[in-house]
């Protein structure tokens, strides 16, 4: 047996408040936001939101219970194809209410039930993972020679490429740095001439100063050897 809703019903009867549901849920979908007693957006907003969750599936079933409801083929469209994909990230909440004031004449509480327009955060937060993240292509033995290699070839393929660049593409030096390093290599090779020039001329000692150093040190020239043979022959 059916449990009947708490508190008055909508209209005289059960089948005037399920025909006024079904037209506030048409006009829901359609326009997206009504304005209307706060009562009626309280009863609207499980009756409309329990018709997306059925458009989210969007099976056969599900499509012919949504038209039981909604007559009108449009409406029925349009949630099955824009309404429900929509909301297929969001686990529920499809409506909000907002209180207006109250209606003039009657003093009746008004409010406003609209679909919720913007995504949740999670979604946006998957919709940018998707949008960075790099297509990929199938690797290993099946793959194509065209496609582009993922995981570790990817890996292997980025270090190869990055240490032949190293050994391949020399430093740039700048220019300053080049000016000083001829700089100090002009300087080393004047150093180096004068060194050699200092040894070439400790080569060419004079020959006086030759025989000083020998007579010096115990050695006799030639002469002196002459001389002293010519005093054994007369001994």
């Amino acid at each position: 047996m059916p449990q009947p809703s708490k508190g008055p019903r909508l209209g005289g009867s059960p089948d005037h408040q399920k025909l006024m549901l079904a037209n506030l849920a048409t006009s829901l979908f359609t326009h997206g936001r009504i304005h209307t007693t706060r009562a009626k957006a309280d009863r609207l907003r499980p009756y409309a939101e329990r018709l997306i969750t059925k458009a989210k599936k969007g099976d056969l079933h599900n499509r012919r219970l949504i038209q039981e409801q909604i007559r009108d083929k449009d409406v029925v469209h349009r949630l099955l194809a824009e309404i429900g994909p929509f909301f297929a990230d969001r686990p529920g909440g499809y409506t909000r209410i907002v209180k207006t004031l109250p209606r003039r004449g009657d003093n009746a509480p008004m409010a406003v039930i609209e679909l919720v327009n913007e995504r949740t955060a999670s979604a946006e937060a998957s919709q940018a993972t998707r949008v960075a993240a790099p297509p990929t292509s199938p690797s290993g033995p099946g793959a194509e020679v065209g496609d582009t290699a993922t995981g570790a070839a990817a890996t292997a393929a980025t270090i190869a490429a990055a240490e032949s660049g190293d050994e391949t593409s020399a430093p740039e030096v700048p220019e300053a740095e080049a000016a000083a390093a001829e700089d100090s290599a002009t300087q080393d090779t004047a150093s180096e001439d004068t060194t050699s020039s200092s040894a070439d001329a400790d080569d060419d000692v004079p020959e006086g100063m030759a025989d000083n150093a020998a007579a010096s040190s115990g050695l006799e020239t030639s002469d002196s050897d002459a001389d002293s043979d010519k005093d054994s022959d007369k001994s």
